[in-house]
């Protein structure tokens, strides 16, 4: 599995396969916000609005034979060597393959080659399996939590008062 950097010609199609990894599922699963927010995760114009002027790389990657998309991630680089993950993302039809830790991997070792120290992520507090994925990938809650962004039509409707975003970061350091 190899990862590129996502051109604008390719957003229309990350956005579908992001919407459909994280929302697109009619049955709730650890892989999915299903019964936690309804509506887009996001669209073509986020996407580009994120990539505009370097701010952040989103990287895909497709499937061998078919060379569809099959998954991606957003990184954003941020203060003193931190870089903010987000979006990982992997199409329904191939979950459970191994390619969202493949693809983990590749933005991992992306990020420290272009002189990453550490990544941070966010994460529903309630989806707690996926929090235990990420920390069976080295990453640590950090106990710092922040305010579900209730107020922001950009992240669809919640569908539930309890929900706040919990950090974890991962050192990148040899």
């Amino acid at each position: 599995m190899e990862l590129c950097i996502a051109e604008v010609k390719d957003l229309e199609k990350v956005a579908e396969l992001v919407n459909q990894a994280y929302r697109g599922i009619s049955a709730p699963d650890w892989t999915t916000e299903v019964g936690l927010i309804e509506g887009p995760r996001t669209n073509r114009h986020s996407l580009e609005e994120m990539i505009e002027n370097g701010a952040s790389i989103i990287l895909v990657a497709r499937g061998n034979a078919s060379g569809k998309l099959a998954g991606c991630v957003a990184l954003t680089p941020m203060d003193s060597g931190e870089w903010y993950l987000s979006m990982l993302a992997v199409s329904p039809q191939v979950q459970s393959s191994g390619l969202g830790r493949s693809i983990m991997m590749g933005a991992e070792k992306f990020a420290r080659d272009a002189g990453a120290h550490s990544l941070k992520i966010s994460v529903i507090n309630v989806r707690e399996k996926l929090i235990e994925w990420y920390e069976r990938r080295g990453f640590a809650k950090t106990g710092h939590i922040e305010p579900f962004p209730y107020d922001d039509p950009g992240v669809g409707v919640p569908l539930r008062g309890d929900l706040t975003l919990v950090t974890l970061t991962k050192s990148l350091m040899a």
